[in-house]
């Protein structure tokens, strides 16, 4: 049996799709609050046609990243848990996943949840996920600085 090189639970494909499909995430989501459902009727048809493949575009990839989560994040969250040395960059981690946390938790309220709650969760979630690719990129950023030989 051939053994694979031991890269922290990720593999560089799914590193790839995953930061491919946060920045989807992210773009459809702006677009979304910029034109929310409440001002569909004063769109044009491009600007309607674009905001429903924004959510449909947002409830796709939200599936892929679940699937993402499930293959990269856990084994990554198995191997780094113990490796708490580097206390800034664990930290990091940890807010990244909170902040994914609270992100899912909030999506799901906006799509099962009461209506009542809609407003409030729905400004936690524009701005936790907003901030999220932030507070990822703060996490990983060792990894685009060149090591010295």
């Amino acid at each position: 049996m051939k053994r694979s090189k031991h890269m922290s639970g990720w593999s560089p494909a799914t590193w790839r799709w995953m930061v491919a499909a946060v920045v989807l995430m992210w773009a459809s989501g702006v677009l979304l609050y910029l034109w929310p459902a409440e001002s569909v009727m004063e769109m044009r048809d491009w600007q309607v046609h674009l905001r429903h493949a924004s959510v449909v575009l947002h409830g796709v990839l939200t599936w892929l990243l679940c699937v993402l989560c499930g293959r990269g994040l856990w084994p990554h969250l198995r191997v780094m848990w113990q490796r708490r040395e580097q206390r800034a960059h664990w930290i990091w981690g940890v807010l990244s996943f909170v902040g994914l946390s609270f992100v899912a938790g909030a999506g799901v309220l906006l799509l099962y949840g009461s209506p009542s709650l809609h407003d409030t969760v729905s400004a936690a979630h524009w701005w936790v996920g907003v901030a999220l690719p932030l507070l990822m990129l703060a996490h990983v950023w060792r990894r685009f600085i060149p090591t010295r030989a």
